[in-house]
């Protein structure tokens, strides 16, 4: 936070998190850096006032839905415990929210929508969160790359986690301009199989970002050294497959040579310089 917001933010914001990363420790903390919290909480957190716990899992007879008990922290007034009866309790840790009554419209079974009285925060975390609980839904839906692949590395795994984020962010922008141009969307899977077209049309010119060569590293190298002479170059015919623009593959000279019966050569799009003659090229 203190990267995305910069040492010179002004004013308070407000944070809304789920119930599976909040706590009263992250509360207190983003307060300290003018930031207001308000989410679901897990009741088992430590610091969460007890007294606000509702341990029943449905609405008892004789108890108002829409009804809630509230605590605030005598430390800290602006922390708030809350619960509020819908069909099911829902706990919510807020900091700096408004405890005045609203109303929130809700679905019945077999009869109209009604309104409901709640707390001012629990309008603001519906609100809020709608955004975020769209983005679970899709990522973990379908075409979850996280979990189709397994590595002994985690960060291997958490760049996955955040490859799905970055998709999801795309298709739901997809989304939010078509309604502004009044076009109709593209199913998820379609988007993606257009994106991965668009994505294998790129070629190093467009990467405009130079690398800068790191420092070589103290004492002598154990990397084996390359022959001058010949050298991998890759071939420049292009040819449209499907409606996408690749490169022309060519069948390999050494697995050609190399192949058994039952095996076949590989394809490629390099050849070597040095071992082709005008228009033969020798491709590797």
């Amino acid at each position: 936070m203190k990267v995305v917001l910069g040492e010179h933010s002004q004013g308070f914001r407000l944070v809304v998190i789920d119930r599976y990363y909040s706590s009263v420790a992250l509360a207190i903390q983003l307060l300290s850096m003018s930031l207001y919290v308000v989410g679901t909480i897990v009741t088992n957190r430590l610091g969460f006032d007890r007294r606000v716990v509702e341990k029943k899992q449905t609405l008892p007879q004789g108890k108002e839905r829409g009804s809630f008990t509230f605590s605030r922290s005598i430390a800290i007034p602006t922390v708030i415990a809350c619960h509020w009866w819908d069909r099911k309790p829902a706990h919510y840790l807020a900091t700096g929210p408004s405890m005045a009554e609203d109303s929130i419209r809700r679905n019945l079974k077999g009869a109209p929508a009604r309104n409901f009285k709640c707390p001012k925060l629990v309008t603001d975390y519906q609100r809020w969160m709608g955004g975020v609980d769209v983005h679970d839904q899709l990522r973990l839906k379908s075409y979850f790359i996280q979990t189709s692949f397994r590595f002994q590395k985690y960060h291997k795994s958490l760049f996955m986690g955040l490859l799905d984020m970055a998709l999801v962010n795309a298709y739901i922008t997809h989304k939010k301009t078509c309604a502004i141009k009044r076009l109709t969307p593209k199913p998820r899977g379609e988007w993606y199989i257009l994106l991965h077209k668009q994505l294998l049309q790129l070629k190093a010119e467009d990467f405009v970002e130079v690398l800068t060569p790191m420092d070589a590293p103290a004492g002598p190298s154990r990397k084996r050294r390359r022959h001058a002479g010949h050298k991998h170059v890759q071939f420049n015919d292009w040819v449209t497959v499907s409606e996408v623009q690749k490169r022309r593959q060519r069948s390999c000279k050494v697995c050609a040579l190399l192949r058994g019966d039952r095996k076949k050569s590989f394809q490629t799009t390099y050849y070597c310089e040095d071992c082709s003659k005008a228009d033969a090229k020798c491709f590797l």
